[in-house]
């Protein structure tokens, strides 16, 4: 019964470690090679967005001398979403395609990187990426006249059967010290402008680029 209970014992751990390590392939492992999906989704830009401050409501009474009631509640109101609207608004005044400076930094980006250069390939790939911006804005600085472009970069890859193996998603990082543009540079400058928003997708590429090494 003892040798039983060994030989079940040894069967289990075998049989727990084996699943581990199927469930340990690494992204990077399976993909031998891969293609972007040239068709950069941009995502529209909303009007409004809500406060960040919540306004409080409340209604109260006595109905004893020494009992009360009261009734709470707090809302968020929309308010315009400016930052948003003048970076879309901008970008469409100088004729400057999000979508493909999304695209172009992506791709000099994969070529140049030691670890993903021979694997990233124009087409005939079994795997895809997608990449999507869902937001991007013009971020000012609380207490002077700087400001910088944010971009949101989400990625998803597909494998040939049209399922995601891998999607994440990043911001470009704030560094307001290193800013040498104000609000009305950026937006009354076609240069500056192209220059600060690569700036925030050469950053926000290069945080996707090296999650995807880590998976």
């Amino acid at each position: 019964m003892k040798y039983i209970n060994t030989v079940l014992l040894i069967s289990f751990i075998f049989l727990f470690t084996a699943c581990s390590s199927k469930e340990q392939v690494r992204i990077n492992d399976k993909m031998n090679s891969f293609s972007l999906d040239n068709n950069i989704v941009i995502g529209s830009v909303p009007r409004t967005v809500k406060s960040p401050i919540s306004i409080g409501l409340g209604l109260g009474g006595y109905i004893s001398r020494h009992v009360g009631i009261s009734v709470g509640t707090s809302i968020r109101p929309d308010i315009s979403n400016d930052d948003a609207l003048v970076l879309e608004r901008a970008l469409a005044v100088n004729n400057l395609s999000l979508s493909s400076l999304v695209k172009e930094e992506f791709k000099r980006q994969m070529q140049n990187d030691p670890y993903y250069k021979n694997k990233f390939v124009a087409f005939g790939s079994d795997y895809t990426i997608h990449l999507y911006v869902p937001k991007y804005y013009l971020d000012g600085a609380t207490f002077s006249s700087k400001a910088q472009v944010k971009i949101a970069l989400e990625i998803r890859i597909f494998n040939k059967f049209d399922e995601i193996i891998y999607e994440d998603i990043q911001e470009n990082p704030t560094y307001y010290e290193n800013n040498v543009f104000n609000e009305n540079e950026i937006l009354n400058s076609k240069e500056i402008l192209q220059k600060v928003v690569n700036e925030a997708l050469q950053k926000v590429i290069a945080n996707i680029i090296m999650q995807m090494k880590r998976s």
